[in-house]
């Protein structure tokens, strides 16, 4: 099948390219208004894949795929829209971050389109297909725990789907280090028991697949069949249990088992779930490296925030601490200057009372002297003698503590009369 570069339809036309200042003649097509086409990316059995750009969101990369349309007998043709228009529908129902999004799904010029996000990266078949030999263990099993995450997605999802194409092409490895699973065409959820399509990948389908039966333990298969090949970079031959320890001995004797048990000719001896698989996997993960897993970015960034807010709320406590502190000691000080202010009061108080009384004396002693006077002069008597001075100088005692506290006054006169 051959594609025109120009407008993405089969070649040669029937006529004139109805859009020849395509892709070849460095032009761009547009479809829908929005998805911008700027180069093939390559071309498979069901249709050709395109790198576009999305117009309306900064030109954001994406994946235009378009269904072939050079089949020979409608019903084909009606077959593989009907398949095209399923993968789409499977794709928009499911959302985990190892599973390709949907962004877009149309028909156009009467041909069918599917916009998906562009993955940066490569998958695994031309990942070891560059590299020339097989890949680690340990990272097999990491990218294997992975896929059983996935599964298990698919697997509990409602309706549960079945994948049925999984293989090392349908893999991607992101810049990030973590697996997506792309190309969902043959996909189906396990309710469409009318669909006994047998689309099979040679060596990574069981043989209940041949005949249009499969259920959860295919992709079961598919998955041990896919982690032969990344171990010795052959092949799995169809409908044979897989042993990769056979054609590379540098593969554990556990994971070999876990792999043969993973590509059993019987389902029902198979793993039964992506959980039970992903357990047995979990006893060959090694616990001395934590770290081996990509931490998304997300985790990181929430992380870190998180770090941000708990070195600020230290920051801010310790902040508060020292207000606390020095209005502590602001009141503590104002609390004794106050205890100062009172003591002195109480002492001024104290010399008050003392001079009152020392007036009091003064004063009856005047009048005791003045009444003894009066006396003496109606008697005929001598006058009586002045009252003592005792009050006098209490008084003046009193009066000099306080005018003259310090009694610095008679040091004074002293000086003054050398």
């Amino acid at each position: 099948m051959a594609i025109c570069p120009n407008c993405g339809h089969t070649a040669p036309h029937d006529g004139p390219c109805p859009r020849p200042g395509g892709l070849d003649a460095g032009g761009s097509i547009v479809l829908q208004g929005r998805w911008e086409l700027v180069g093939m990316l390559g071309q498979g059995g069901m249709g050709t894949v395109y790198m576009a750009r999305d117009l309306r969101l900064r030109k954001r990369p994406c994946v235009v795929k378009k269904l072939r349309d050079d089949f020979y007998r409608e019903e084909d043709r009606q077959k593989a829209v009907a398949f095209f228009e399923r993968e789409a529908g499977v794709l928009s129902s499911l959302e985990h971050p190892n599973i390709v999004h949907v962004l877009d799904y149309f028909e156009e010029h009467y041909s069918y389109y599917l916009v998906m996000e562009y993955v940066e990266g490569n998958d695994l078949a031309d990942i070891l297909q560059e590299r020339g030999q097989p890949f680690a263990e340990e990272q097999v099993l990491d990218w294997a725990a992975q896929i059983c995450d996935v599964l298990e997605y698919l697997h509990q999802h409602d309706p549960p789907v079945i994948y049925r194409d999984l293989k090392p092409s349908n893999i991607m490895l992101d810049v990030k280090g973590r697996i997506k699973l792309v190309d969902f065409g043959i996909a189906r959820p396990i309710e469409d028991g009318a669909d006994n399509t047998h689309v099979v990948s040679a060596g990574f389908s069981p043989p209940e697949q041949y005949w249009g039966a499969a259920d959860p333990r295919s992709d079961i298969y598919a998955l041990g069949g896919t982690m032969y090949f990344l171990l010795t970079g052959a092949e799995p031959l169809p409908l044979h249990v897989s042993s990769p320890r056979a054609g590379n001995p540098a593969v554990s004797a556990e994971t070999d088992a876990v792999i043969r048990r993973a590509t059993a000719q019987d389902a029902g001896q198979r793993y039964q779930t992506a959980v039970e698989m992903k357990q047995a996997l979990g006893a060959r993960l090694p616990a001395e490296k934590p770290g081996r897993r990509t931490i998304p970015r997300g985790e990181l960034v929430i992380a870190a925030a998180i770090v941000a807010l708990s070195v600020a709320a230290l920051v801010a406590s310790e902040k508060i601490y020292q207000m606390l502190d020095a209005r502590s000691q602001q009141i503590q000080a104002g609390q004794k200057a106050m205890a100062d202010q009172d003591r002195q009061n109480k002492e001024l108080q104290a010399k008050l009372r003392a001079y009152s009384r020392a007036v009091e004396a003064n004063d009856a002693a005047i009048r005791e002297w003045q009444e003894e006077a009066v006396s003496s002069k109606d008697s005929g008597g001598s006058p009586a003698k002045p009252p003592s001075h005792a009050a006098t100088a209490a008084e003046a005692s009193s009066e000099s503590q306080l005018t003259d506290p310090e009694g610095l006054a008679p040091l004074e006169e002293a000086g003054s009369g050398n």
